[in-house]
């Protein structure tokens, strides 16, 4: 299999901008080009994916607000891409496009007017055609059709990652979005694959921070390192069913929400904000720490991406409780801050070779499934 030159872009749950990266690959082993950036959704694009991850329903409904949501997600991962383009020395085969989630619902339970389905916005066709290069996209719905979450998709790239640093087995790699997955690999070779989402990431803190101070994060977590997290209410809050179910298991950003407007945490963030922060990050660390706890071998090591680990409090409450060491800066072993792009173009490299992008133990799909569609420029 030739190594394919592939620009991944991934827009997390967080939805505060697109990560974008350059990849050599071939949906096996990978080369980094150094060539990535961070590149913010415009406020107006932000503000429509606010309004409809906070009722998708409805807004999804109103076929001329989708429409233009769709064509403004795509807009910005164009200028992303033609910024990304100039930095670099050479063409690029393939796009990894995994658009914007506003709903992510992989449970039979048909009560939610949208049922069972995940959607990702952003027009792809739009993308390849002013881009002028072919775009895989949709990359979660073919496991969905066989029975499987449709999340999470990161296991097989944080298994190479981790494969490619060697003797770290069996080893955890932790990546904190809106939501907060992780990927465990046991094996030497690659067998034992485990991945699920363990519970909120940054979602509620950020969604508490911008409904009392319009901010998007506490950043640094310098707010919560002033408070002191409520144990009554983290108790409380993990017995939530969701963390008593074995994987795989998914979640949409939304599904944690109602705990912030529940008396009790009402009453603690009227009292004091710093200790409802404090409360929020523990409790992020707690469900991570939870989930690691329930897994059927002990981890030498964690490691851990996305834009928690830039949450010093949050990384401080994860090394208090687990025993074993957290690494938010593994070095050369990968690029904690671009993980998710360029997982999105090897799972592009994936697809282009009809390689398997999700496994029955990560998702629950019946078998192998190689996911995706292509977009063609032309």
């Amino acid at each position: 299999m030739t190594e394919l030159s592939i620009i991944g872009l991934m827009s997390g749950t967080s939805a505060d901008g697109i990560d974008a990266a350059i990849l050599l690959t071939d949906g096996r082993t990978m080369t980094r080009t150094g060539c990535s950036g961070h590149f913010d959704y415009r406020p107006e694009t932000r503000q429509a994916i606010r309004a409809c991850c906070a009722d998708p329903a409805v807004f999804l409904a109103d076929l001329a607000a989708r429409a233009s949501l769709d064509r403004a997600i795509a807009v910005d991962h164009a200028a992303a891409v033609q910024a990304l383009c100039a930095d670099f020395d050479g063409s690029i085969d393939l796009i990894g496009f995994h658009g914007q989630t506003v709903y992510h619902n992989a449970s039979s339970d048909m009560q939610h007017p949208l049922g069972r389905q995940t959607i990702q916005l952003g027009d792809a066709q739009y993308l390849a055609a002013v881009s002028a290069i072919d775009v895989v996209h949709n990359v979660r719905r073919a496991d969905m059709d066989q029975g499987g979450e449709g999340a999470p998709l990161a296991p097989v790239y944080h298994a190479a990652v981790i494969d490619a640093m060697h003797n770290l087995r069996p080893a955890v790699l932790v990546n904190i979005g809106g939501v907060a997955n992780l990927t465990c690999v046991s094996a030497a070779d690659g067998t034992g694959l485990i991945g699920f989402d363990t519970g909120p990431g940054n979602a509620l803190l950020d969604d508490f921070m911008m409904s009392r101070f319009a901010v998007d994060c506490d950043r640094d977590g310098g707010l919560a390192a002033t408070g002191s997290a409520d144990q009554t209410i983290l108790a409380r809050w993990m017995q939530h069913p969701y963390f008593q179910q074995t994987w795989p298991k998914s979640l949409d950003r939304q599904d944690f929400a109602g705990l912030l407007t529940t008396a009790e945490f009402r009453r603690l963030a009227a009292a004091d904000a710093a200790d409802a922060a404090a409360t929020l990050t523990c409790f992020t660390a707690q469900t991570i720490a939870h989930a690691i706890g329930k897994l059927p071998v002990t981890p030498r090591s964690v490691f851990v991406a996305g834009g928690g680990r830039r949450n010093g409090t949050m990384m401080q409450y994860l090394a208090a409780i687990l025993p074993m060491p957290v690494i938010t800066d593994p070095g050369d072993g990968f690029d904690a801050d671009m993980l998710e792009a360029e997982l999105m173009a090897f799972l592009a490299a994936r697809c282009h070779y009809r390689l398997p992008t999700s496994f029955p133990g990560t998702t629950g799909c019946r078998q192998p499934v190689s996911g995706g569609q292509i977009a063609r420029a032309r």
